[in-house]
């Protein structure tokens, strides 16, 4: 049946179900007892363990060579990604799910703008003018974060936002490299890294079964979205993540009420808006160069 579908509707589907996965993993992390840096080192372990198994059962022949040219870039992006990882579990440790996920909806802006800056590539105006407008909701909600003392979350937010803006740029920069292996890698170096801040190896049961579930939503739903690209556009792929920034905080409210204020409401559904109609208009003009 998937066969029958045509790329579009492929990559609609594969972006969709990932991001949909990924949706529930705020809540999972909210749910988890442990302290940070425990949870930060399962939370990689687990789903970088698991992707490292299965890229070798299923690509055995390959899979050897596959991590070893990854090159500098790889490298840099394993970085990256270790570098996003530390901050949205510290965000999350610091500040509401909301504001955290409002700030990483960022990333499709600080994308544009480090590829202006690395690459060269000259933005659109209505990038420049989306860029603003999503500080200004920034330092809206930052304000009333200020007030509340949670800004400190808030900025780890934003620094994840930056991080995983810096790997998208990275691997536009060298699009015949197979990130896959660097993304596993990614997800170890950070379980390296936090296994020395780790209190204590012992977990209960509730939460050895809620970290396993991070397989899931953390590994898997990696492995659809990083497909979709094949089939849809990078900017088409990026628009479903606002699904993440929508629907994580109604997880959270939903099941442990932790409703976000109406001032983050306010500037998140500014963000939302502002960064949906970047999103379309650079997926429409990229159709029509296309054509």
């Amino acid at each position: 049946m998937f066969n029958k579908l045509s790329n579009t509707q492929k990559g609609t589907l594969l972006a969709f179900i990932g991001v949909m996965i990924v949706t529930p993993d705020s809540l999972i992390i909210r749910l988890v007892s442990i302290d940070t840096w425990n949870l930060l080192f399962y939370r990689s372990l687990f789903p970088g363990t698991a992707l490292l198994i299965g890229y070798f059962i299923f690509f055995s022949s390959r899979a050897i060579p596959d991590f070893m040219s990854i090159g500098k870039p790889g490298l840099l992006n394993a970085v990256l990604i270790m570098g996003s990882n530390i901050t949205f579990i510290l965000a999350l440790a610091n500040t509401d799910v909301a504001n955290a996920l409002i700030m990483i909806s960022l990333v499709p802006i600080i994308a544009s703008i480090f590829s202006f800056i690395f690459l060269h590539e000259k933005p659109q105006l209505i990038t420049w003018i989306c860029s603003l407008g999503c500080l200004i909701a920034v330092i809206y909600i930052f304000y009333e974060s200020y007030e509340l003392n949670r800004y400190l979350g808030d900025f780890y937010g934003l620094l994840c936002a930056a991080f995983v803006g810096a790997s998208l740029t990275v691997m536009r920069s060298s699009p015949n490299i197979n990130f896959v292996p660097s993304y596993i890698l990614g997800k170890l170096l950070t379980a390296c890294v936090a296994v020395f801040f780790v209190n204590s190896f012992i977990i209960n049961s509730t939460d050895l079964i809620l970290l396993s579930l991070m397989i899931v939503t953390v590994g898997v739903s990696f492995v659809f979205i990083s497909i979709a690209p094949q089939f849809i556009s990078s900017p088409e792929v990026g628009i479903f993540f606002l699904l993440e920034t929508a629907l994580g905080p109604l997880w959270v409210w939903f099941f442990i009420s932790e409703a976000p204020t109406q001032k983050t409401l306010i500037g998140g559904i500014f963000i939302i808006t502002i960064i949906f109609i970047h999103s379309y208009y650079m997926i429409k003009k990229e159709r029509s160069e296309r054509l």
